[in-house]
């Protein structure tokens, strides 16, 4: 998701109109965004929405380091044999503790660097430009002391955050019998 789109669509939301989202910019407001942006994408992925990686790992003698991903650790969700099957493990500290053998690890990952003008940040295609916006809105006007604007916009956040990260799987409802 393209970093500058969710700062236009925050300003938007906050209503400020002469503000403009450049890569060299001095305007404090658009810094403040891109501040609020951070904190905001950094809550989401590790509170609401996680970005789930996969790899291939090899535990010796009893250990594997979380260092050696190809991304930053985060928390492990399952390790799987070759099989496909759960393997027990348990985390301490940075380091995996299992069986020894060739695994697939599934766990989360931080994001690589920090949201900049014009990069781009990876979030589950659950979560739409719109609402990380609203996030960031709110964030900002939290900083910015606007109580008021900042519980509209962080109320309206979570709700859509509930009803997007929501499973949607089929639904069955009891059978009712007519006697």
């Amino acid at each position: 998701m393209n970093v500058n789109d969710i700062l236009n669509k925050a300003l938007e939301l906050l209503g400020i109109r002469d503000a403009q989202v450049a890569a060299n910019t001095t305007d404090e407001r658009v810094l403040d965004l891109v501040s609020a942006l951070g904190v905001t994408y950094l809550r989401l992925i590790t509170e609401y929405a996680p970005l789930e990686r996969e790899q291939s790992v090899t535990v010796a003698n009893g250990v594997f380091a979380t260092s050696g991903l190809s991304e930053k650790f985060f928390d492990a969700v399952r390790l799987t044999d070759e099989s496909g099957e759960a393997v027990p493990f348990r985390m301490r500290g940075d380091v995996l503790l299992a069986k020894d053998g060739k695994y697939t690890l599934r766990y989360y990952a931080l994001p690589q660097s920090y949201p900049a003008i014009g990069g781009t940040v990876e979030v589950t295609p659950k979560v739409r430009l719109d609402l990380l916006a609203r996030g960031v809105a709110a964030e900002y006007a939290m900083s910015a002391m606007m109580y008021e604007e900042s519980l509209l916009h962080e109320r309206k956040y979570k709700e859509g955050l509930k009803k997007a990260l929501m499973p949607h799987g089929a639904k069955t409802l009891p059978v009712k019998r007519w006697i």
